[in-house]
């Protein structure tokens, strides 16, 4: 196939476009502490701009006899937009107090102005690109060939950037994609202007990496920075102050070397079992807890870390990884227990409030009565949750009580110690409450946990109150398809925060309404309003199940996200090789939508379910891969279609196909990802998707070239 400006424009559009959406969603993380609801509305306004740029674009273009001047002019406004979005992202902590917590309110005016001019700017060069290739076909070639930029784009990203450069030199690397590409838009037309401009393109490209050091300073004023990384999982730094060390998790404030919290969270749980025994702890080894365990005399600890940059601090901080009884694995700590091959004394899980879909699968039923397998007779496990010096307030009390469900249907002995920070102690024995004397007999001294935290933590009339709190009303079991945890946790921050929830539901509203718009009047752009939500519903439920099953690898996650990608280029090409007549593969892709939603409903139990390896990989690596294809491939394959379907220009088709596509897929994003799936689970999510697509099933039941 020959490389031409139409594949040269979408090839470039799709992989920066894709590139430069995980590095600024990443970014946004680390500036709002990696809250769930602000990364959805973020990804639910750069989808539905991108589909109203195209829209917008797609009158412009109709009339206009040259597209290849405002290609050329886009490509040069792509190269520079990002590093500007980079720029104003870490430049926002200025404008606010410092250890301010930000509502919704603030972090969704801000994500919008920051996220819409680019956005609107790469939405609007699809139907640009599609005047290229104005012909039989030209949209169906514009979502192939664009889908297949969108795949080179994450896989790069995946695979190589997020591994070896910096969000800087990535954002870069495209920036100059776009130079090139500009060059190549305009070197007939303007041939020495558009030599010029890429030149100059590319030195402001380079001079701006002057920037990039003091812009992080700007996130992290009056420290100074020793190291800055970003992982695959987050973003790592390590500043100081003083003598003081500190460690920032996406803006988060994980540890400082100061810190004496961590005997909280060891010694209480070690003084349940007798010296030399056998621990599993999951998580923030490095931050103290491992020295605190070694005092107990263990004979084994096996400490698991989902990402290796965090072992990778232990040489800044304690050295704990060098003590002989230390096993350090990397990997998803719940895949770890599932599959552990000895049991454990004492299980201490180091991790935060379930703050998301991840981190829930560490406080459900499901993995409590894997902890329990994983234990031998009288073991303990001990984990934390939010919790109040005084009043616990209905948000985090609904939390706490979900959680405390789900561990008391597993284990018949569930203590829970108050204080700031609730400390669930779990075990098929009764507790041993007189810590302080268990730490006197073994000669271990604390700083702070026997002078100061033991007298809130045991204090009888304390424990006795939060006991009937917790036990008074009973709480929907929180759980691995019904992550009531995480919903909870959403609603306590908007409480906190004092976001608005008008403001949220006016978000919503805009989305929704703007998605009516999107496919009100055409019954095929309604389906493919409909597919776009069913695409996004369906990818979102199979990646949790992915979870359930495996655990959370970053790099296979991001792989697999991918296949719906390529499922829905192949799909697209489908039509191009003339195998099947429009009309039959557009209803192929009703009923294939139906079909999958079905199929991925009956795995949900299967994958909560499995257990042996052989399970674990089918589903994993087998089964739901094979679904994600197929609802790409069906997306994909009734896209195309309907390009061939739908009256007008192949300009103007583009356009409006695209606004509905990704449309559909805002909704999909905002409604399945923040108000269903906390509070109707992966099920729920997906017998919505089933629901909506049925009905759009029933509405294409004639033959719809009359309606067309």
């Amino acid at each position: 196939m020959r490389l031409t400006r139409f594949h040269i424009c979408l090839l470039t559009v799709g992989s920066s476009s894709v590139a430069t959406q995980l590095v600024v969603i990443r970014e946004f993380m680390s500036t709002f502490g990696g809250n769930e609801l602000v990364v959805g509305v973020a990804l639910g306004i750069w989808l539905l701009a991108g589909g109203l740029g195209s829209k917008v674009m797609s009158g412009l273009a109709k009339g206009t006899q040259n597209p290849l001047k405002w290609i050329f002019a886009g490509h040069l406004v792509l190269a520079l937009l990002p590093l500007c979005q980079m720029i104003a992202i870490r430049a926002l902590p200025l404008l606010w107090v410092r250890g301010q917590m930000l509502g919704l309110s603030a972090s969704t005016v801000y994500g919008t102005l920051i996220i819409i001019p680019y956005v609107l700017v790469s939405g609007a060069m699809i139907p640009l690109a599609g005047k290229l290739e104005e012909n039989q076909g030209g949209t169906a070639r514009v979502y192939v060939v664009d889908t297949v930029g969108d795949i080179a784009g994450g896989l790069v990203f995946s695979l190589v950037f997020v591994h070896f450069f910096s969000h800087w030199q990535t954002l870069a690397f495209f920036g100059l994609l776009h130079a090139i590409a500009a060059r190549v838009m305009g070197r007939k037309t303007y041939p020495a202007f558009s030599m010029l401009c890429s030149v100059c393109i590319a030195l402001i490209i380079g001079f701006s990496f002057v920037l990039s050091p003091i812009s992080r300073t700007w996130r992290l004023p009056g420290q100074e920075i020793i190291v800055w990384k970003n992982s695959p999982f987050c973003q790592l730094a390590i500043t100081q102050t003083g003598s003081q060390y500190n460690v920032w998790q996406d803006g988060i404030l994980l540890f400082s070397s100061d810190q004496a919290g961590v005997e909280a969270l060891v010694h209480p749980a070690m003084c349940q079992v007798k010296p030399g025994a056998r621990v599993l702890l999951v998580a923030g080894g490095v931050f103290g807890s491992i020295e605190e365990i070694i005092k107990h005399a263990p004979t084994l600890v096996d400490y698991v870390e989902l990402d290796k940059a965090i072992l990778d601090l232990d040489s800044r901080l304690f050295s704990s990884l060098k003590h002989p009884e230390v096993i350090p694995h990397i990997g998803d700590g719940r895949l770890f227990i599932k599959q552990a091959r000895q049991e454990y004394n004492v299980i201490i899980i180091d991790l935060p409030d379930p703050e998301n879909a991840q981190i829930n699968r560490f406080y459900t039923r499901e993995f409590f009565s894997e902890a329990k397998n994983a234990l031998q007779p009288g073991g303990v496990l001990f984990f934390t949750l939010a919790g109040a010096d005084n009043y616990l307030e209905e948000g985090g009390l609904a939390l706490n009580r979900t959680v405390f469900q789900a561990v008391s249907a597993v284990f018949p002995h569930v203590t829970v110690f108050p204080g700031p920070t609730h400390f669930f102690l779990a075990s098929d024995s009764l507790p041993l409450l007189d810590i302080a004397a268990q730490l006197a007999d073994r000669n271990i001294s604390t700083r702070q946990l026997v002078g100061f935290d033991l007298a809130t933590m045991t204090d009888p009339f304390r424990m006795e109150n939060l006991a009937g709190l917790l036990e008074g009303e009973k709480a929907k079991v929180n759980q691995d398809l019904s992550p009531w945890a995480f919903g909870h946790m959403l609603d306590l921050w908007m409480t906190k925060s004092k976001s608005s929830q008008w403001l949220f539901w006016g978000v919503l509203a805009v989305v929704l309404g703007l998605s009516a718009v999107a496919g009100f009047g055409s019954r095929v752009r309604f389906t493919i309003l409909t597919s776009g939500f069913a695409g996004m519903g369906i990818e979102l439920a199979l990646v949790l199940l992915f979870q359930v099953v495996y655990g959370y690898a970053y790099t296979i996650l991001c792989l697999f996200i991918t296949l719906f990608l390529v499922g829905a280029a192949g799909g697209g090409y489908l039509l191009l090789s003339g195998k099947s007549r429009a009309i039959n593969q557009y209803q192929a892709g009703e009923t294939g939508l139906v079909v999958v939603a079905l199929l991925a409903l009956a795995c949900g139990p299967a994958c909560v379910h499995a257990s042996g390896s052989w399970q674990l990989y089918l589903l994993g690596y087998g089964v739901l891969p094979c679904l994600i294809i197929a609802a790409g491939w069906f997306v994909g394959a009734q896209f195309a279609a309907a390009s061939r379907l739908y009256p007008g220009s192949s300009t103007e088709t583009t356009g409006n196909l695209y606004w509905a596509d990704l449309a559909g897929a805002s909704c999909g994003t905002l409604v399945m990802g923040l108000v269903m799936l906390p509070r109707l689970g992966i099920q729920g999510v997906l017998a919505c998707v089933l629901g909506l697509k049925i009905l759009s099933w029933l509405f294409n039941w004639k033959k719809i070239a009359s309606s067309t």
